[in-house]
């Protein structure tokens, strides 16, 4: 197996460049498909509990079920904490994604982006009710 030489390489790279700059700018645009209605019903929830002004995506203290988080021993408070910085993140991008009139309304990304928000919350609420900390 021989290697390319530089003038090879460079040759190669420069003849990928057929891409014209609107194919560039829809390379990394979300394609349109399917979700699941369980994933759909879960966004339909996030964005009236955003709309409503019952949370906050830049608030995670709008997340919590206060009640929950405060029977907590002050270990599972800590963990919780620390999860959601990472839940705010994921919620403001599904916000913006659905909100966002050149996406699709259904997006495999999407459904992605929900699960990855599930098993973040899943990291304190699969331990069972009592641990139900957060609101959606």
């Amino acid at each position: 197996m021989g290697y390319m030489t530089d003038d090879n390489f460079i040759k190669t790279i420069k003849g990928q460049s057929d891409m014209t700059e609107e194919d560039q700018k829809s390379a990394g645009a979300p394609i349109a498909g399917s979700v699941e209605e369980e994933h759909m019903n879960f966004a339909g929830l996030l964005i009236s509990l955003i709309d409503e002004g019952k949370i906050n995506p830049l608030d995670t203290q709008t997340f919590l079920n206060h009640d929950i988080y405060n029977a907590l021993d002050e270990e599972w408070q800590d963990k919780t904490d620390m999860v959601m910085a990472n839940i705010a993140g994921q919620i403001r991008l599904i916000d913006a994604f659905l909100k966002d009139p050149n996406n699709p309304k259904e997006s495999p990304q999407l459904q992605t982006m929900i699960e990855q928000l599930w098993q973040m919350k899943q990291t304190i609420e699969a331990k069972g009710k009592e641990f139900d900390v957060f609101i959606f």
